[in-house]
């Protein structure tokens, strides 16, 4: 039987990913089985638990990925120049428009088994430690209001973006999805957000 190389390994790992992403945007939570997932990504079944114990296991790397994205997205603008003020702005926009993270809700209305809390644990954990740095050098460069609770602006923004790919899922905006999204980003914007011209 032919070996597997770690390149293979990789690639059938993230068409996992992918296919989780594509069947969460296409057929919501509901559709979001283990079945569905395999069929898209093209693997079988033994495949599958090859790379991930569980389906909430798969989930979870599917938000880890997207956390990752993002920050690796913030680090690279800010390394290159980009101003700081911008930066926190686009990521902000980013992560209420980006539709790859209603994921995040098929996740977090996962099983309610042990594996699925201690699951959605760590990835709010790491949610935070992801983003408070970026918050934290932000509020360093005078972009950020200095006085606010990093880790618990962190968790609100997870929040409310939950509550929105939710409602995305669900297609049950009473206004619109682009409304509700506008209302997010100026509330954001007149909390987090030292006013132009004020800071470095």
């Amino acid at each position: 039987m032919p070996r597997i190389s770690d390149a293979q390994r990789a690639a059938a790992r993230q068409r996992l990913i992918d296919a989780t992403v594509a069947v969460a945007e296409r057929d919501g939570l509901d559709g979001l089985t283990t079945r569905a997932i395999v069929a898209e990504a093209g693997v079988s079944a033994g495949m599958f638990y090859g790379h991930f114990d569980s389906k909430e296991a798969l989930l979870a790397a599917v938000v880890e990925q997207k956390t990752e994205e993002l920050t690796t997205l913030v680090e690279a603008e800010l390394s290159l120049g980009t101003p700081v003020a911008d930066v926190a702005r686009g990521l902000i926009r980013q992560l209420v428009s980006v539709r790859d993270l209603q994921v995040l809700a098929a996740f977090r209305s996962g099983t309610g088994t042990d594996e699925a809390l201690q699951a959605q644990r760590r990835i709010n954990r790491r949610i935070v430690d992801a983003f408070v740095p970026v918050l934290a050098a932000t509020s360093d460069a005078g972009v950020t209001r200095p006085d606010v609770d990093a880790e618990a602006v962190v968790e609100l923004i997870d929040l409310v973006l939950d509550g929105l790919n939710r409602r995305r899922l669900l297609d049950g905006f009473v206004s619109s999805d682009e409304r509700v999204s506008a209302v997010i980003l100026a509330v954001l914007e007149q909390y987090l957000l030292v006013p132009n011209g004020d800071h470095r």
